[in-house]
């Protein structure tokens, strides 16, 4: 009844707005309109987000402007009769000029129709500034955010540029959260990853990275699973015809330094893409702790290291068999090395006895993992009409090993944990997508998609004897077989009438998962069809002026580890245990937004509310002292939240991006334990909270070649049913500086220079009370340096000449 509730007030809401709008006279009282479509004139292909604005031919005043959308399409309207010129710019071309437009009486339509746009091939200039994208392009079903403007952001990796994304929050210890949950699901350039979110986002350089895509509200077209939406990660791939390429060099403090390289190859029908890159980021700080159950407290304090490498090498072709038939072949192979350690100085307290020890903790991850994708595309008569195979086939193989040794104060180990961790894990994917323009700006979309998932985990446990040493533990080691089969079907129907585009979809998906503990014989399967409806709209007001809204059904299956049905010990006073019988999350997901651009300035809010039915919750147990983690269905959860943006460029040497997020979380559920009697004891888990969070980018261009920003991020405090999460401010700075005609770029970067970046974490309830504090080093500085290669040249025009100009013939 609610679902039917809030869709009535979206359609409400966009009927009383189209009625709102004025309607224009037959004599046109509206104003004039200017059109057509920007393409590359070599690839003949659209170029999405130009920059396309039109100018008086009296004086050069600015009168409208815009960028083009996914088919390259723009339209200038509410024109006053007169004559106009229209700049068409875009980063990696030259400018296009179309001078002597009319409109008048007898031209209140003019279609300039194609308009090609030349790559290219030498240092752009002052072309950078004036075509440069907002930080922020809005499409019915996603916001894109181009990466190259975060200065503070060029020697980190795909988190730090997140922390500076609308819709998403980063803690301190570098956790992501898409509107406040952790659950949700990474793509790489448009594919699943048999990696998990977090081991993507750490390990992909930000230097590698063109666009982040954010899709809270994906269409029925992509995979349902991920409750708060879709991070799609766009890489670097060349444009340039001929010969061209980058190569990053980064250092910083703290044994922080990274390179990577991509180069490009495009000749004819061919384009060859080679890359590589590597990276090491570490950290550290001072870390305290309190532990306090019924009958013991542990007071702890010392240092906490982390380290991070990764490395990798992605290489792949595209053919053009020929204007109808398209080829694309990819491989990527890489892997990581990661060591948490910590060094703790312990104090415990019991009712008849104090003891002091020290532990030192200590986990490496070791994973090698690769990836092969190939794609078809069949092109048919008339223009949108296709046919796209893809087949994603991903590997990985890694080891885990956690030791935890304790040493009473005179330096005798007294205990000590051993835990390992392995297996192998495939994924396969194959999708087929159809794509069939239906006349005007109608288009029917169908397609299937099947995704198949195998793992292994191999867990063992040696435990610590004094006299004896380390010996197997069999309670605590497990082999458990997981496998997961999803076949999905989806199709979609969208049309645009007038100034309304809206598109509706359907999608439907079986799940088969077994999972097997093949030490003890039991097994855990599930054999279920889901439903997930779609519903996206848009309204084009005027010009530069929007409002969407979208309903979506999704849907949050439990991970692997989550599910094994027995413990783990994580450390000498913490372990987890999976839950077999847990259910997925389902979720309803309505958003209403609205922006508003005027020349390089906009603004935009975002209402959004997101209903979460079998809520999957992580809940601490204390057992005779021991913490234990383990997950429950809770609930539902609500939230209601307000984004905006708002983007500011007060002079040529000024921009201001400033993104603000205010909700309110609601939980409302219980979860059921056991007293020593085997008696169930029902628990409340309802928890309500007011959150806000505020971001702003400050950019000050002092020349044509250096440019200075200071990044700024405040995270409210959040209340959770066991605890809270305190808030954090931090600041970030940077300075880049470009050579050479621009084929060198140096950037300085200054992290957490206020030394506020604090993580504060408290966790309570019946009979035990946690909390913890980490203090990260500072400040945290890095230099990144790029070269960029282009070894194709065109005859440029005469001096002084700004690109391409032309005269419009009627």
């Amino acid at each position: 009844m609610k679902r039917t509730l809030l869709l009535l007030v979206f359609t409400m809401l966009i009927s009383l707005t189209q009625a709102m709008k004025p309607v224009p006279n037959s004599k046109g009282a509206m104003g004039g309109t200017i059109k057509g479509i920007v393409k590359d004139k070599d690839l003949k292909t659209a170029v999405e987000y130009a920059t396309v604005s039109v100018f008086s031919m009296t004086d050069s005043t600015l009168i409208n402007g815009t960028i083009t959308n996914a088919k390259g399409e723009f339209e200038l309207k509410q024109l006053k009769p007169g004559m106009y010129y229209v700049e068409i710019s875009f980063i990696g071309y030259n400018k296009k000029t179309i001078r002597n437009i009319p409109i008048n009486r007898d031209h209140r339509i003019t279609n300039l129709k194609d308009v090609f746009i030349t790559q290219a091939s030498e240092a752009l200039g002052e072309v950078v500034v004036s075509a440069e994208r907002l930080p922020v392009q809005y499409q019915i079903d996603k916001k894109v955010i181009p990466v190259s403007r975060q200065l503070t952001t060029a020697s980190g990796n795909a988190v730090d540029v997140l922390e500076s994304v609308p819709s998403i929050n980063v803690d301190i210890e570098g956790n992501v959260s898409l509107r406040g949950s952790s659950n949700f699901t990474v793509l790489v350039d448009g594919r699943p990853s048999i990696l998990e979110a977090a081991d993507i986002l750490t390990q992909m350089p930000s230097s590698v990275i063109d666009n982040i895509e954010i899709i809270t509200n994906p269409s029925a077209k992509y995979d349902p699973e991920g409750s708060s939406g879709i991070i799609n990660i766009i890489t670097k791939s060349g444009k340039l015809k001929g010969a061209s390429g980058v190569v990053n060099l980064n250092i910083g403090t703290y044994q922080n330094r990274g390179a990577d390289f991509l180069v490009n190859l495009r000749k004819n029908k061919f384009n060859f893409h080679l890359g590589m890159d590597y990276g090491n980021r570490s950290f550290s700080g001072d870390i305290k702790k309190e532990n306090i159950t019924n009958s013991r407290m542990i007071l702890s304090n010392g240092e906490i290291n982390r380290e991070r490498l990764s490395y990798g090498l992605r290489t792949g072709f595209d053919f053009q068999i020929d204007s109808m038939n398209l080829i694309t072949l990819g491989i990527r192979y890489g892997g990581r090395d990661m060591n948490n350690g910590s060094m703790l100085n312990d104090k415990t307290i019991t009712e008849t006895t104090t003891e002091i020890t020290n532990s030192d903790n200590n986990t490496n991850r070791v994973m090698d993992f690769y990836n092969a994708n190939f794609s078809y595309q069949r092109n048919f008569k008339g223009k949108g009409h296709l046919w796209l195979t893809q087949v994603n086939y991903s590997y990985r193989d890694g080891d885990e090993e956690s030791i935890t040794e304790t040493n009473n104060s005179i330096g005798d180990q007294t205990d000590g944990k051993i835990a390992t961790e392995k297996g192998p894990g495939y994924h396969l994917e194959v999708r087929s997508d159809y794509t069939l323009p239906l006349g005007g700006k109608k288009k029917f979309e169908a397609g299937y998609q099947g995704q198949f998932r195998q793992s292994e985990d191999i867990t063992t446990l040696e435990q610590f004897t004094p006299g004896s040493g380390y010996n197997l533990d069999p309670k605590y080691s497990n082999n458990v077989d997981y496998t997961k089969n999803t076949h999905g079907i989806y199709a979609l129907f969208a049309d645009q009438s007038g100034k309304i585009g809206y598109q509706l979809g359907l999608r439907s998906e079986y799940t088969d998962r077994e999972i097997k503990v093949n030490n003890t014989g039991e097994s855990f399967s599930i054999d279920r069809w889901d439903f997930f409806p779609t519903i996206h709209t848009q309204i084009d007001l005027n010009e530069g002026n929007q409002m969407m809204a979208s309903y979506t059904r999704r849907i949050q299956r439990p991970r692997g580890w989550n599910l094994e049905p027995f413990d783990t010990w994580t450390d000498s006073n913490n372990k987890r245990r999976g839950n077999p019988g847990l259910k997925p999350e389902y979720i309803d997901s309505y958003e209403l937004g609205y922006q508003k651009r005027i020349g390089e300035q906009s603004i935009s809010f975002e209402t959004y509310y997101r209903v979460t039915n079998n809520v999957m919750e992580r809940i601490i147990l204390p057992e005779n002292n021991i913490m234990v983690s383990t997950i429950q269905n809770v609930g539902t959860d609500y939230s209601l939240g307000v984004e905006t943006m708002l983007n500011l460029s007060f002079a040529k040497w000024f921009k201001n991006d400033l993104i603000g997020n205010v909700y309110h979380y609601k939980e409302e559920g219980s979860y059921t334990t056991y007293d020593s009697n085997n008696v169930e004891l029902v628990q409340d888990f309802s928890t309500k909270s007011f959150n806000w969070s505020l971001r702003n980018n400050a950019t000050f261009m002092f020349n044509k070649t250096t440019r200075f920003q200071v990044n700024f991020i405040y995270n409210s405090a959040s209340k959770k049913a066991q605890g809270e999460r305190k808030g954090f401010i931090t600041a970030n700075l940077g300075l880049k500086k470009d050579f050479m005609q621009r084929k060198l770029s140096a950037t300085l970067q200054l992290r957490n220079v206020l030394n506020t970046a604090k993580h504060e974490n408290i966790s309570e309830g019946s009979g035990f009370y946690n909390y913890s504090k980490f203090d990260m080093q500072w400040p945290s500085i890095k230099l990144n340096l790029s070269y960029k290669i282009n070894n194709y040249k065109k005859k440029r025009g005469a001096k002084g000449e700004e690109g391409d100009m032309e005269e419009f013939e009627m």
